[in-house]
Order: C-alpha cells, then sequence, then structure tokens
C-alpha cells in the first residue's frame, strides 16, 4: 500500500460538477487503485489532483474494486495521458508483451473479442467481474466480462469426473447436484460493488451459494457481497460472491449465485 492524499473533480450523471477526497492504495504505470469518498461512475473522466506534490492529470474511472463501506469505496482509475506521471514514482518502460490479452463477451449482443486491458482494468475485472468497454457491434460502451462458458467450466469438469469414475453413469452426477440443492426460502441481503443494495428471498440453498428472484438486472460474472441468511437484529459479515447464472421470465429474473469464500 502506499497512500497518496487525492483531491477528485468531476461531473456527476446529473451534470453537477462535484469535487471530493480520496488516497491512493496501490499505484501502476497505468493508473492506481484509490478509495474515494463518493461514489464515481464507471468511464466517466475525473481530475485527479495529487495533494502531495501539486500535480494533476485526468484519469478515465476504469471501475469498483470494492463495494462502498461508509459511503467509501474503492475503484480503478487510468491516467488519459501515457506519458505524465503524477506520483513522482519511476515505473519500468512497458513492453510489447507486458499488458494482459484476455478474450471477454459483450453483455449486450455477446459477441466475444480479445481486448488488450490494463493492470487496473484485470484488477477490476477480477473483482467486480465487468468492465465498460466500446463495443464495435452495438456501437456504444457496455459491459464486458468473461465469456459465460467460463462459469460452466467447473461444473462441467466436476460432472465428468464424477461420470468417469463410476463408470458411465453420467445420472449420479446430476443426482448429487439435485441432493446439494435444498429449497429454502432465507431472507438475503445483496449489495454490487456500486453500494446499491437489495433484499431478497432465495429460492434455494446449497454449499456454495444459493438461487434468489429479483426485477433488478444483474449481469453472469457481476461480483457482489452477500449475507445470508440475513437477520438485521444479528448481521453476520459480508461474503463476496459473484453472479454464475441468469434465467429470465418477462421482467422476473432468477440469478444462481457461487461464493467465492467459505460462509462464516
Amino acid at each position: 500500500m502506499y497512500s497518496i492524499p487525492l483531491s477528485i473533480r468531476g461531473v456527476d450523471e446529473q451534470g453537477k460538477p462535484f469535487e471530493t477526497t480520496g488516497r491512493t492504495i496501490t499505484l501502476n504505470r497505468h493508473g492506481a487503485r484509490i478509495q474515494a469518498s463518493r461514489s464515481l461512475k464507471s468511464s466517466h473522466t475525473v481530475h485527479v489532483i495529487n495533494q502531495a506534490n501539486d500535480t494533476e492529470a485526468e484519469f478515465r474511472v476504469v471501475g469498483p474494486i470494492a463495494p462502498p463501506v461508509d459511503h467509501e469505496g474503492e475503484w480503478g482509475v487510468e491516467c488519459l495521458h501515457v506519458d505524465k506521471n503524477i506520483w513522482d514514482i519511476h515505473f519500468p518502460p512497458p513492453s510489447e508483451d507486458s499488458d494482459a490479452h484476455v478474450l471477454l463477451s459483450c453483455r449486450h449482443c455477446q459477441s466475444l473479442s480479445l481486448q488488450s486491458l490494463s493492470l487496473v482494468e484485470v484488477e477490476v475485472l477480477e473483482t467486480a467481474g465487468l468492465l465498460t468497454k466500446p463495443c464495435v457491434h452495438c456501437g456504444d460502451s457496455t459491459p464486458w466480462g468473461y465469456p459465460k462458458q467460463a462459469f460452466e467450466v467447473e461444473t462441467s469438469v466436476y460432472q465428468a469426473a464424477v461420470t468417469e469414475a463410476t463408470g458411465g453413469f453420467p445420472t449420479l452426477a446430476a443426482e448429487r447436484r439435485r441432493l446439494a440443492r435444498k429449497p429454502a426460502q432465507l431472507p438475503v441481503r445483496v449489495r454490487d460493488y456500486y453500494g446499491e443494495i437489495e433484499f431478497a428471498q432465495t429460492e434455494n440453498i446449497s454449499h456454495d451459494g444459493f438461487f434468489f428472484s429479483s426485477l433488478r438486472r444483474y449481469l453472469v460474472g457481476q461480483g457482489l457481497v452477500v449475507i445470508c441468511p440475513f437477520d438485521a437484529a444479528n448481521a453476520k459479515p459480508e461474503i463476496r460472491a459473484r453472479i454464475i447464472r441468469v434465467e429470465s421470465e418477462g421482467q422476473r429474473h432468477t440469478y444462481g449465485v457461487r461464493y467465492e469464500q467459505a460462509p462464516r
């Protein structure tokens, strides 16, 4: 961690200018992971001032890295001027293959693209699960994430292993999954990486996650923090989770959620 005090200026979704404070958490040649005292909007441009040396530059908000706590969230930001360094830190020059190249899918049109990502974008992708990137097919900036098939690989590998180990009885894997899921209507609190909170009810639960229904729209691969079961009088710690399945019927959606850490 390398903490530098920041002043952050920008324009909110209503077109109103704002100024807030923040600090850096980690730095790299592309930008930084910062903590900000207000919510920022993905793909928006903010003016960042390093209060330690009074240097400043324009940065693009890549996306959230950690959900807000007490109105302070963590965000990935990327400098729009490749030759500008406001941190007074020397970074090695980039090599041709220093950036990550990741196969991503547009969540609107489902097209696939091998995207070149900065280190900041990789960090946002691994936590929040989605990036806002231009899509040539949609003609607009849209949410991008790992292809949906990536979230089915673990289940497919498990089922194949059970089938092989039992001499070719594929129904055993399906039966084990059916028995692992228990019908249960439990209160659950769901919070996304922008701090939006929803109270819902599970339809079934298992050791590694749950299904719940909602009128809100979530996307496959999206990162969440959840409390299940939720009890306002005796709140448990939040658990990192991810949307791995979406089923829609009219305006109501059913979501499969997988825990990314063991329930406490």
